[in-house]
């Protein structure tokens, strides 16, 4: 393929993210060890490109790194308690001085960078503030924080009406008192807690080094999380990504996005492509589950098709799956049908029949099947049915698991005998519910 055709396929399956994050509020963590890496120039003409392309930006600047230096210089030792630095009076001057230092830095490239873009000639208008009301840690295992503090209030509102006039709203990690007292903020759980006041469409966290190389171009629920938290081997920084990446999903943050920025461009690979490049935390399941339509049957089709070629599923046809779209239930992402499932009742034995059970092969691990399984038996008990069956020939096992047990003296209901495939044979699994 040419270079020519590369660049007209890219651009044509970027087009749906471009038109889904149009108007949709991120917020942005970058650290330090990226703002100051060679990388750094590529992120912000990625930026400026987000900005213009309408999404409404927060950008939080991270500053551990360059405080740490600061203090190396004055030859100070930076102290930690549970991974959150001790600031007292002494260091506290420093610590300012750092943060007002990356946030300079910060505005100097992007001013100097767009100029020797494409985007030459345009602007960005940046707005900072006080806009997080910030107050003490206080003593914690005995251990006086100091200066160090946390989020009490963040000025949602104001920095809702900035967005709507196309600003770009930088904060740093600092937190105001009421009492005019200043508090060094940890800047990871600041841009969660922004996210969250905000009801943000994605929470991004840029970083320098990998988290997990492994765990790379990844999509998880919340519940997979969890597992890797309990595992021993999954390093602390991507627990400690994971553990903000859960709380912003239960404040309905919408998606987290946690990117290593280790090539040129993988922010936008992670925005607009569907393989992505970074670890993806949503909750699939309760975004996108819903009643099928008629304008679905396109992308079942698709779905199902290789699991038909295979003979894991029966063949429909598309006339057949007109006539029974409405039995289907699907879990859409980023306009593609990634899950589905299909309950269909009959009406003269009381039963309903559990079929064409589908997932993409990137969210096999999600979970999205037994929760596909959870919305047919809901929708079979709202229509008075209590007892289900299926016909499977490799998936016995995982209806077992799921409270199916095998039914050799299962009688199927006379419409289903009609086109049921003797030759296919197909175990007939039950369950009540």
């Amino acid at each position: 393929m040419s270079n020519t055709q590369e660049y007209v396929q890219w651009f044509r399956a970027a087009a749906p993210y471009i038109k889904a994050h149009r108007k949709k509020t991120m917020v942005m963590m970058v650290s330090d060890e990226v703002i100051y890496s060679d990388r750094f120039i590529g992120v912000v003409h990625d930026i400026a490109l987000l900005n213009h392309l309408g999404i409404k930006l927060v950008i939080l600047l991270g500053s551990r790194s360059r405080i740490d230096k600061h203090l190396a210089a004055n030859q100070m030792e930076p102290r930690f308690h549970n991974n959150v630095r001790i600031t007292d009076s002494e260091t506290m001057p420093l610590v300012v001085q750092a943060i007002n230092e990356v946030k300079t830095y910060f505005e100097s490239q992007l001013s100097m960078g767009l100029p020797n873009t494409p985007m030459s000639g345009s602007e960005i208008s940046m707005i900072g503030g006080n806009f997080v009301i910030g107050m003490p840690l206080g003593v914690i295992d005995g251990i006086d924080m100091q200066h160090s503090g946390r989020v009490r209030v963040i000025k949602h509102e104001a920095i809702k009406d900035l967005l709507a006039l196309n600003h770009v709203v930088l904060l740093s990690n600092l937190g105001y008192s009421r009492t005019g007292e200043v508090f060094n903020l940890p800047t990871e759980e600041l841009a969660a807690e922004v996210a969250c006041a905000l009801k943000a469409d994605k929470l991004v966290f840029v970083q320098r080094e990998p988290a997990d190389a492994n765990r790379r171009a990844s999509t998880l629920s919340t519940s997979q999380c969890e597992e890797l938290l309990a595992q021993a081997d999954t390093p602390e920084d991507l627990k400690h990504m994971l553990q903000l990446a859960i709380l912003a999903i239960q404040e309905q943050v919408k998606r987290v996005h946690i990117i290593d920025q280790q090539v040129d461009g993988g922010l936008l690979l992670e925005l607009f492509s569907r393989d992505g490049y970074g670890i993806m935390v949503t909750n699939l399941f309760y975004e996108g589950s819903r009643a099928a339509n008629i304008d679905d049957i396109g992308g079942i089709l698709s779905l199902i098709e290789p699991l038909e070629a295979s003979g894991v599923l029966v063949v429909r046809s598309r006339e057949q799956m007109e006539l029974e779209i409405r039995h289907f239930q699907v879990i859409e992402k980023d306009g593609m049908i990634i899950a589905c499932i299909a309950c269909i009742p009959d009406s003269t034995d009381g039963i309903a029949e559990v079929a064409c059970l589908a997932v993409h092969d990137e969210y096999r691990r999600a979970g999205l099947g037994n929760e596909l399984l959870q919305v047919a038996e809901s929708q079979a008990l709202k229509n008075g049915i209590s007892r289900l069956y299926t016909l499977t020939t490799r998936s016995s096992h995982w209806f077992i698991e799921h409270g199916f047990s095998e039914n050799r003296d299962f009688n199927l209901p006379a419409g289903k005998r009609a086109s049921y495939n003797a030759e296919r044979g197909s175990k007939i699994l039950t369950k009540s519910i």
